[in-house]
């Protein structure tokens, strides 16, 4: 099972906005008319209910959305770029790797059908037609696209189950989970059979529920020691666990301590789960003789431990029966974080004002609106230069500039466009 993956979204850029002039017979002078670009396509991370695992994500890292389209003449703008939807399972937690290199949770996608924007596309680029003005009536400019979001992105998948089966390896989880439902997980005498969840359904006739078998519980689990925490978070959504023990065990009642301070080590939490306590092995003579001491042990540790035979099925109606009893009085988990509690994630502001920096005799202007209108022109082009010059003289950045004390022959700098004072 692939139950965690680090993907790089990219949403689509914005389509550049055009310059066009209205050209139609009789209609002398028909004025700028050239339209917008299309938005870029946003990235969705959507939860459906059909996945159980992360396997999308095992080659394919990078996934991108489609640009805009660049806008057409007669004020039509550009199509926009079509949206990315990427499935996950339901129960995966999103997580966006910030600038510090911290893993950031935006949201759980909990239910079948939510989704978040993992990147947002780019905004078009505005055409000529926005640019008119009493003093410009012919504008030969218009805007590039906004460029898309990048980002890394965690999928953290979380197994959604009613039940979950834990203990120390090789105490026959496994075989418990395969004589009650119809998974079938690999079996083998020896530790650390399962090296990933396994989920079965159960159905007792009076109710039916979903049994996960959780791996990887040892001392020391909870700092990622054996399998460590890797599965042990498959344990956090579980609303009932099934504490499965080993009869054949010198200590069963300290094992069942020992992986209970495991848990809640990796989540305080977990301590107040319902849990069902499993003598496992009951078949084995061994066990059956001192059976009645084992039960006494848990008994003092104020624990009513149930008797069972994977192997044989014994006590295994029994057990079925108390799980769903407990299910019963158990609500639903909810969603591991609290969508209020979760950071906001907007896209990074831009700003707006032109910001002057003088590097010399050059005065550099960046602005994200500015940018995007010279990059989006033909500024080989004189009356583009002509008119861009016009904004870098005008009241705008004019009076700052003098103020800093530009000088004729200096020169202006706007991206890769360079213009002389």
């Amino acid at each position: 099972m692939l139950d965690k993956a680090v993907i790089r979204v990219r949403s689509g850029d914005g389509g550049p906005g055009v310059v066009s002039f209205h050209r139609e017979k009789f209609i002398p002078r028909g004025g700028p008319d050239g339209g917008d670009g299309g938005k870029g396509g946003d990235v969705i991370i959507q939860a459906d209910n059909n996945l159980s695992q992360l396997s999308n994500f095992k080659y394919k890292k990078i996934f991108r959305a489609q640009d805009g389209a660049r806008g057409q003449k007669n004020n039509k703008t550009g199509k926009n770029g079509a949206d990315l939807v990427l499935t996950v399972p339901r129960g995966t937690i999103v997580k966006e790797r910030t600038l510090s290199f911290d893993n950031i949770a935006i949201t759980d996608l909990n239910e079948n059908g939510e989704s978040v924007i993992a990147a947002r596309g780019g905004s078009g680029g505005m055409g000529n037609s926005h640019f008119v003005s009493s003093t410009n009536q012919v504008p030969r400019l218009a805007q590039k696209g906004e460029s898309g979001e990048e980002k890394e992105v965690t999928l953290e998948l979380r197994l959604i189950a009613d039940a979950g089966i834990i203990g120390y390896p090789n105490v026959g989880k496994s075989s418990l989970l395969s004589a009650a439902s119809a998974a079938r997980p690999r079996i083998a005498d020896y530790p650390f059979t399962t090296l990933e969840p396994v989920l079965g359904m159960v159905d007792t006739g009076r109710s039916s529920f979903i049994l996960a078998e959780i791996p990887g519980l040892i001392a020391g689990a909870s700092f990622g020691k054996g399998l460590g925490h890797e599965f042990l978070r498959h344990v956090v959504r579980t609303r009932v666990l099934v504490h499965v023990v080993d009869g054949t065990s010198a200590s069963p009642v300290d094992d069942m301590i020992a992986v209970n301070n495991e848990l809640f080590l990796f989540d305080p939490s977990l301590s107040d789960r319902p849990q069902i306590v499993v003598i496992n092995k009951i078949d084995i003579p061994g066990v059956r003789e001192k059976l009645t001491g084992i039960k006494s042990q848990f008994k003092q540790a104020g624990v009513a431990a149930l008797p069972v035979s994977a192997s044989t099925g014994e006590g295994l109606k029994e057990l079925l029966a108390k799980v769903v009893d407990l299910l019963e009085k158990t609500p639903p988990r909810e969603a591991v974080y609290d969508r209020e509690a979760l950071p906001v994630i907007v896209p990074r502001a831009r700003p707006r004002e032109v910001a002057i920096n003088r590097i010399g005799p050059v005065y550099v202007l960046t602005g994200h609106e500015l940018e995007r209108l010279v990059a989006g022109s033909d500024t080989a082009d004189s009356e583009v230069r002509r008119q861009i010059g016009a904004i870098i003289t005008g009241p705008r950045i004019r009076p700052r500039l003098q103020k800093m004390g530009i000088s004729p022959g200096d020169k202006v700098r706007i991206g890769d466009f360079e213009w002389t004072w």
